[in-house]
C-alpha cells in the first residue's frame, strides 16, 4: 500500500489544502506514488501533523481488519478525531485507489468511549464496503505501517542493557522482561497480529521482544545446549564442549549475523563500531573495531538513535507498506546525515517513506517533486510548494532555492563581507603603494578567513 494524497478542509494548522504524493506528468514515473517524501519547513507548519494524519489512517484500517477477524477490541478511538475534521487520505493498494474520510464515520454517541458500534465501527463499515480483493490485499500484509519518532530512543536501554546486571531499570531476557506484567505475551501477540507498529503505542515497550524474538530464542537455546552438555559430561573437556557447540551453531544459524551484515554494520562502521555476533549479554551487543564491548552508557545518543530506528525498519516486515519517520537527523553529525536517507530506504527498498525534518542535508537527498516545503503565508496559514534545488544538491542551495534564504551568514559575517567589499574600493582608490599593500594584505587575510573569494562570493 502506498499513500497518494491528503485533502484537508480545516484541521489544526491547515485550511483548504491538498497534497498530491504522486510523480508529476513530466517525470518518468508519472502518476505513480512517490517512493519517498520529505516534509521540511519552519517550526509549527505541521510536519509531524501530516505524519500523524497518515498514521491515523492506518490505525483506522487496522481497526477494521482486527474487528472483522474478532481478534481484539479497540483500546482507543482518538484517531477518529482526525477524520471528523474534514480530512481524507488517499492510497493505492493492489493498483486500486482507496480513501477514508469523514463521510465514512458513524455518528458517535460518545467519542471517548470504546464502543465498536459507534466510532470504531466506522472502520468495520469501511473495510466491509471494499471489494474482496482489497480486503485480501490488506490481509496479505504482515505490516502496513511503521511509525518512528522521538519515543524510540527511550527504549534503547532494553535493547542494549546487560541481562546480568542486578540493578537495571529494565530487564532484557525473554523470561525476565516485564515479568510482573501478566499480559506481556498478550501484548506481543497483539503486536504480531497488528498491521501497524509504533513505539508510542500502548504495546510499544514490548517491541524488542516481538522484533528480536529470533535472537532471544537463539540465545536461550545456545545457553540451554551449553548447560546440557556440561551436565551430561560431568567433568567436561573444554575441547569437546567447543566441538559440540560449534556443531550446534553450524546447524542453527545465528540471527545476529544477519542483522549485523544486512542492517547495522554498514552504518556502525562510521562510528568504528560493529555488532558483536557472539555476545549474549544483551539482545544487541556492540563492540569497537578493537573488540572491546561497550555497555549501554558507553554508546553515544547518535549510536542509540541509529540502533532503535534501523532495527524496526529492517525487522518489521514492512515490505510494500509505509514508514513514517519524524526527525531522522536527531543527535547525528552532518557527515552521517548525508547517508541517512539512502541507508534507511535500503533496509526496506519496497516501502514508501515519509520523513519530517528540519535538516537541509536530509532534504537534499530527495528529488524536487518529493520535497514538500511548508511555510506560513501572509495570512498566517500553512501552505507548501515542492522543491526547486535538484536531488543531491548542496544543502545551502536547498536553503537558497527552496526557502529563498538569500543570506545564510550571520550578521557578523555579513558585516565582515561588507568590509571586504569596502576594502576593494579603497585599494582601487589608494595611490600610496605602502598603504595599498597593507589594504591588500588585510583584504586577503579576511577573504581567506571567511572564504569570501570562494563559494560565498560567487553566490553574491
Amino acid at each position: 500500500m502506498k499513500i497518494t494524497g491528503i485533502d484537508i478542509g480545516e484541521y489544526r494548522q491547515f485550511k483548504n489544502i491538498k497534497f498530491d504524493f504522486t510523480y508529476p506528468n513530466d517525470h518518468p514515473k508519472a502518476g505513480q506514488p512517490l517512493e519517498k517524501v520529505c516534509f521540511i519547513g519552519q517550526s509549527g507548519t505541521g510536519k509531524t501533523t501530516l505524519l500523524r494524519i497518515i498514521w491515523d489512517f492506518f490505525q483506522v484500517i487496522n481497526d477494521g481488519y482486527q474487528i472483522s477477524t474478532n481478534r481484539f477490541s479497540i483500546p482507543t478511538v482518538s484517531h477518529y478525531d482526525t477524520f471528523r475534521a474534514n480530512v481524507s487520505v488517499h492510497a493505492k493498494i493492489s493498483d486500486q485507489a482507496i480513501r477514508f474520510g469523514s463521510e465514512f464515520l458513524r455518528s458517535p454517541s460518545d467519542l471517548y468511549t470504546n464502543n465498536d458500534k459507534d466510532i470504531a465501527g466506522s472502520s468495520l463499515d469501511w473495510i466491509q464496503s471494499q471489494p474482496s480483493n482489497i480486503y485480501d490485499a490488506i490481509k496479505s500484509y504482515s505490516k502496513l505501517c511503521l511509525y518512528i519518532d522521538e519515543s524510540a530512543l527511550s527504549y534503547a536501554y532494553s535493547l542494549t542493557a546487560n541481562r546480568n546486571e542486578d540493578n537495571r531499570a529494565y530487564l532484557a531476557s525473554t523470561d525476565e522482561l516485564f515479568l510482573i506484567n501478566e499480559k506481556r505475551q498478550e501484548s506481543i501477540d497483539r503486536l504480531a497480529q497488528s498491521k501497524t507498529l509504533a513505539f508510542h503505542s500502548l504495546d510499544g515497550r514490548y517491541l524488542w521482544s516481538y522484533l528480536l524474538n529470533d535472537i532471544e530464542k537463539y540465545d536461550e537455546s545456545l545457553k540451554k545446549v551449553a548447560i546440557d552438555l556440561i551436565q551430561k559430561n560431568g567433568s567436561f573437556s573444554p575441547h569437546r564442549l567447543s566441538e559440540s557447540l560449534n556443531k550446534w551453531q553450524t546447524e542453527n544459524p545465528n540471527p545476529k549475523v544477519d542483522i549485523a551484515t544486512n542492517c547495522l554494520n554498514s552504518v556502525l562502521k562510521d562510528f568504528f563500531l560493529e555488532v558483536d555476533t557472539e555476545g549474549t549479554e544483551a539482545l544487541i551487543v556492540i563492540k569497537t573495531k578493537g573488540g572491546k564491548q561497550l555497555a549501554f552508557n558507553g554508546l553515544s545518543t547518535g549510536t542509540k538513535q541509529l540502533l532503535v530506528t534501523a532495527i524496526p525498519i529492517y525487522k518489521s516486515q514492512i515490505n510494500k507498506g509505509v514508514i513514517l519517520f519524524d526527525e531522522p537527523e536527531h543527535s547525528l553529525f552532518p557527515d552521517i546525515q548525508r547517508k541517512l536517507v539512502d541507508y534507511y530506504t535500503s533496509l526496506a527498498p519496497e516501502a514508501q517513506f515519509f520523513f519530517a525534518t528540519h535538516s537541509p542535508i536530509i532534504a537534499s537527498a530527495f528529488e524536487p517533486c518529493e520535497r514538500f516545503v511548508l511555510y506560513f503565508d501572509e495570512n498566517g496559514e500553512v501552505n507548501y510548494h515542492t522543491g526547486v534545488a535538484p536531488e543531491g544538491d548542496d544543502p545551502n542551495d536547498i536553503l537558497r532555492q527552496d526557502f529563498a534564504m538569500a543570506e545564510l551568514m550571520l550578521q557578523k559575517g555579513l558585516d565582515e563581507y561588507e568590509w571586504y567589499r569596502q576594502l576593494a574600493m579603497q585599494i582601487r582608490a589608494e595611490t600610496d603603494e605602502e598603504k595599498k599593500n597593507q589594504l591588500i594584505a588585510e583584504r586577503l587575510e579576511l577573504g581567506n578567513r571567511y572564504n569570501f573569494a570562494g563559494q560565498y562570493a560567487q553566490s553574491k
